[in-house]
């Protein structure tokens, strides 16, 4: 009987190997392929002998056909780098901090994986992005590092800022996806930074609160010129303006109610301008089921600041007592969207800042939003507040 050719496998033929003949394809490279039965010759080497693989295949070589495999010819080029620190803002991005700005299930793929790949091709979106993460780490990780992150926020601020501002006259359809999108970080970007406590002037407070909506103003303005470009996109999800199902408590129906009523009454004295403040009311009442729906989205947060007329907002800035009082119930809803990492305890500061600011035949209008934001210490808070304001009377 003729003897059987070599019949290949490895890293022995089974034919050579039972006529104890050298085989000409034994070698010492494992195959990391699996032979007919699903199971490679290597398992079976370590399985009926653990340390025969070590000793038959050395880790250099069994690797070293990497070195080789498709690059023959090519042209080498310098070792890549890996920054591990910007890898970690982006998978902080995709994981956790785009959740930030999701207000339906349609928005979370568009922020979670579209955003992200618009900034591939646009270097002011990739900046922006990592700006935004790096302030969410600074703000999350321990006290020893919220140094650096807070520098790397900063670098990569500055840069989207300064590309950001060279394409502001040229929006088109390219990079339109890349402005929006860069538009909605940017208020986040500037809610967040308040918190780091490095800058006095900064801090949440009513004045730096007027600064962002003058911001968020600004950002509507981006939106609204990419607007027609993007409506029937990928990015359409970002401008459904459906209201979300969510019971808005009775107490907060009741209380925005009295705000109506207050603004009705107090429109037969003379300097009240009523019609400026309804509008700001009436957003109020629409944008507060977000609130429920979605208490860590910037919806109603930015939302509000948008839709309150100029008119409403320069009152805030002269300090009027009405338009303080409605601030008062806006800055209650910040307060119940306090677990978004970028807004935490805006709504608290900044109502402290206008209760010192009322006299107290105001302050009584704005009940609900110190009893929502302080809560069973409302007492208290009030008993503290009165003994504050007579001690700098005292002064």
């Amino acid at each position: 009987m003729a003897a059987r050719p070599c019949d290949e496998s490895r890293p022995v033929c089974s034919n050579c190997q039972q006529r104890q003949e050298p085989c000409d394809y034994d070698t010492q490279l494992p195959f990391i392929w699996a032979d007919r039965t699903g199971r490679s010759k290597e398992r079976e080497i370590e399985s009926s002998n653990p340390s025969q693989l070590k000793e038959h295949v050395p880790t250099e070589t069994a690797f070293s056909f990497l070195h080789r495999a498709g690059v023959t010819g090519a042209q080498m080029v310098p070792a890549p780098s890996l920054d591990m620190s910007q890898l970690k803002l982006l998978v902080r991005w995709q994981a956790d901090t785009y959740k930030t700005f999701v207000r339906s299930e349609e928005t979370k793929h568009v922020w979670q994986a579209l955003v992200v790949e618009e900034a591939l091709h646009n270097p002011f979106l990739m900046h922006r992005i990592l700006a935004v993460s790096a302030l969410h780490v600074s703000l999350t990780e321990a006290e020893l590092e919220k140094t650096f992150w807070l520098g790397l926020a900063s670098a990569h601020n500055s840069e989207a800022l300064h590309l950001f501002v060279r394409r502001l006259t040229d929006i088109n359809s390219t990079n339109a996806k890349a402005m929006v999108g860069f538009a909605g970080l940017v208020v986040a970007f500037a809610f967040g930074s308040a918190l780091t406590g490095l800058s006095e002037p900064d801090k949440p407070s009513l004045d730096a609160l007027n600064n962002i909506f003058v911001l968020c103003r600004g950002v509507q303005e981006t939106t609204n010129t990419a607007f027609s470009q993007l409506l029937k996109g990928t990015f359409a999800p970002l401008f459904d303006a459906r209201v979300p199902q969510a019971a808005v408590p009775r107490k907060v129906k009741q209380a925005l109610e009295y705000l109506t009523n207050l603004n009705a009454e107090r429109s037969v004295e003379s300097g009240h301008e009523a019609a400026t403040y309804m509008p700001a009311i009436e957003a109020l009442r629409d944008l507060s089921v977000y609130t429920y729906a979605q208490p860590a989205s910037l919806t109603l947060a930015v939302g509000w600041a948008i839709k309150a007329t100029p008119a409403h907002l320069d009152h805030v800035q002269m300090k009027r007592p009405f338009a303080l009082v409605v601030h008062a119930y806006y800055c209650a809803f910040l307060h119940i969207s306090r677990g978004n990492w970028c807004i935490g305890s805006w709504g608290k500061c900044v109502l402290e800042e206008i209760y010192h600011i009322l006299d107290p035949d105001w302050r009584a209008h704005i009940r609900w939003p110190v009893e929502e934001v302080f809560g069973d210490d409302v007492i208290k808070y009030h008993t503290a507040q009165a003994l504050q304001i007579s001690e700098r009377q005292r002064k």
